[in-house]
């Protein structure tokens, strides 16, 4: 009897881990674009920051580990802000109130753009599990989408979205004077 049970049981427990790693983007596609409200009103597009390099972050102020990615952020912040990084942090099913009193006394190294997702980046991410980190390269194609990511592989990621440096032109040898014979 147990064994006409265990069958269907593997099927809905596989079908349920699978749903939340099927909705992650493909590394190479195109980031999902949307308009959502900042905490001063204003629309902002997610491709207003096409050009630069996107760390999009989608979670909650209440969710632990949402919290724990944001300090990761802010530790590695002065890195994030020398290799032109943007964060937008996109907060789901959040009131302006308790966004702007989870921010108020945090400071942050990098430009922060906090928005309040009314539905449609929810909807355009296709957010299961919390938080989702996402890396957006300078061409908005998805580079990295997951959850919580650490600061040394955020770098990591980050620093190989850098273009190569160009390598300074060697200066020309100094000429050193003859020597002259000892008098």
């Amino acid at each position: 009897m147990k064994k006409n049970y265990l069958l269907p049981l593997c099927l809905v427990l596989l079908l349920c881990l699978s749903v939340p790693a099927s909705a992650y983007l493909q590394p190479g596609s195109e980031a999902p674009d949307f308009a959502i409200a900042g905490l001063d009103g204003k629309k902002v597009r997610l491709s207003d920051f096409k050009g630069q390099i996107i760390v999009l972050q989608l979670g909650t102020t209440w969710c632990p580990d949402c919290v724990g990615q944001s300090a990761d952020l802010m530790k590695i912040g002065p890195f994030l802000s020398d290799h032109g990084v943007v964060l937008v942090d996109v907060f789901i099913q959040e009131g302006r109130r308790s966004v702007g009193n989870f921010l108020r006394d945090k400071k942050f190294a990098m430009q922060m753009v906090p928005l309040l997702d009314d539905g449609q980046a929810h909807r355009a991410y296709q957010v299961y599990l919390i938080p989702r980190l996402l890396i957006i390269d300078q061409q908005f194609r998805i580079v990295h989408d997951g959850l919580r990511l650490g600061g040394d592989a955020l770098q990591e990621k980050i620093a190989a979205l850098q273009p190569p440096q160009k390598a300074e032109p060697a200066s020309p040898p100094e000429k050193n004077p003859p020597c002259l014979p000892p008098r």
